[in-house]
Parts: structure tokens; sequence; C-alpha cells
């Protein structure tokens, strides 16, 4: 009895020729990035902040010393875990639709390393277990109390105004600055024209902030159910720490019994935020 064996492509040709069909925001934030070794575990990362008044003084012919600097010593904890899992595929069944077999298993898989990017697998910035974008217990981290949006006249009025104030404390640390907004409602928003003239809201947003700013829409997969608002991150001030991006890892041919294996794998991630106000999330909601 003949037998259609799998004629399988190398790993790096399957991934050269995968498309993908969901867009992931992570890779927006490998820029500045650390790729940790493959191994379980934990990193711990030291920081040292200053402590008081550290302005220079005047110094006298009297003076026997330059007064000194204190500092204060914390350390930040990335913990490193995997996830994988195995497609198979019998030498009986047709083999032409593997490839997108694969596709469809890295983009759910980009999807779960958004999950993880942004939510560091917990509920509020008290249970992270990484440090995320939405949630996080990084102490330059800042979470703003939620604002509400006067929708009375123009709703695009107000909430232009306070998209502004978290820009003005943003824009107290230099750096490229990127604003992420989320939510169907505050989407929408963003998206529409002002109610007295026909200008799109983004575009003056933008005009205003000027070019050191770059706006992006959070995918609505992966946005918290029932949340609103914006997100500064200043991309010269945090850091993406990570294991293992979403791939095809491993694939191969099991002769004894018969199937082409492969094996997907991703890793955790954390966001490190390295100033006070490097990230500044500012919920929102919509009067009724």
């Amino acid at each position: 009895m003949s037998t259609n064996k799998p004629v399988l492509k190398t790993v790096d040709q399957f991934m050269e020729d995968y498309t993908p069909v969901y867009q992931p925001i992570y890779p927006l934030f490998l820029g500045k990035s650390q790729a940790w070794s493959e191994e379980v575990g934990k990193m711990e990362m030291r920081r040292v902040t200053t402590v008081g008044d550290i302005r220079t003084k005047h110094i006298t012919p009297k003076d026997t010393e330059i007064a000194q600097v204190n500092v204060t010593e914390s350390k930040k904890t990335f913990k490193k875990y995997f996830l994988g899992n195995q497609f198979q595929l019998s030498e009986f069944q047709n083999s032409e639709g593997v490839a997108d077999v694969i596709a469809q298993v890295l983009d759910e898989h980009q999807k779960q390393q958004d999950d993880l990017f942004l939510l560091g697998e917990g509920t509020s910035n008290s249970t992270m277990v990484n440090n995320g974008l939405f949630h996080s217990n990084d102490s330059n981290y800042v979470l703003e109390t939620s604002v509400e949006i006067d929708t009375d006249a123009d709703p695009l009025l107000d909430m232009h105004s306070k998209i502004v104030t978290t820009a003005t404390k943003a824009n107290k640390i230099a750096g490229r600055k990127m604003i992420m907004i989320y939510g169907a409602d505050a989407l929408a928003k963003f998206n529409s024209l002002y109610a007295s003239q026909p200008i799109p809201f983004k575009r003056t947003l933008s005009e205003v902030l000027g070019g050191n700013y770059s706006a992006v829409e959070m995918p609505a997969d992966v946005t918290p159910s029932g949340t609103n608002g914006w997100i500064i991150a200043n991309m010269d001030q945090i850091k993406l720490h990570y294991t293992v991006l979403p791939s095809l890892k491993k694939q191969g041919i099991n002769d004894e019994k018969g199937y082409a294996w492969f094996n997907f794998l991703m890793g955790s991630m954390m966001l490190e935020v390295q100033a006070m106000n490097g990230i500044i999330r500012q919920p929102c909601t919509f009067e009724a």
C-alpha cells in the first residue's frame, strides 16, 4: 500500500512564507528590547535611583568636601516561562493545507503574545506576573484616575483637551512618544469628525502634539472588555524583555508512526519603564 508522505519545507521557509492576518502591536516596542536565553527561571535587574535634592551647590574656598548624592536601590524581576503546542499530520492526509494550518496557529499565537505584552497575565496592576503596557506595577508607570468625557456639546473637544493634559505630563521627559487609543467608544471618537466642521479629530490632534508623536490603535481582539482611554509611552524610556517570539520552532517526520509534526513555541514578556512617567495610562468614560 502506498502512502502520500508529506514533503516538508524547512522551518525557515515556512516562516518566510508566513503572511500574518492579525497585526500584533508588541513588535512596535522591539526597537529597544532585550532577548534573554531560552531557559525557564527569572532575571533580576538592579535599579539605582537618586533620593533627595540632587541640584548642585555653591562651593566656597572653605569647603572641604562636595555634597554627596544619595541613592536607593531596587530590583525588577522578569519571570521567564514558555508556552508551546504541536500540530501533527498523518501521512495518509493531504499535506497541501499544512502552510495554512501553520499560519492560523501563528496568527493565534501573535494575539496571545499581545495579551501577554499588554496584560502580563494579570487582571490589575497588583496581580502582575510580568509588567505589561496596560497593567503594570512598575514604580515608574503612572495609572491616572478615570476621567469622564463631556458629551453635552462636541465630545471631541473635551477628549482633545484631556489628551493634551496627559501629553503635557508625558512631555516633561525627552524622547519619542507613542499615543495608543483603546476601546470601542474612544476609537470611534478618534476616527470621527468634529461636529462644527468636517475636520478629522486625529489630524488635529496630530498637529497639536507635533512630529514627536505617533498614533496607534489597540486591536479590539486584545483590548480588555469595557475599557476606553489612551496610553502615552515614551519609546526611549521603556525596554521590552522577552525570550521567544511566536514561531514554528521545529518540524519533522515520525517514520515509525507515520506522521509529520510541527512544534510551536513562544515565551513571556516584560515591559520595563525606565523613567517616571515613561508610560501614562489615562482611562476614560463617556457620559450617557
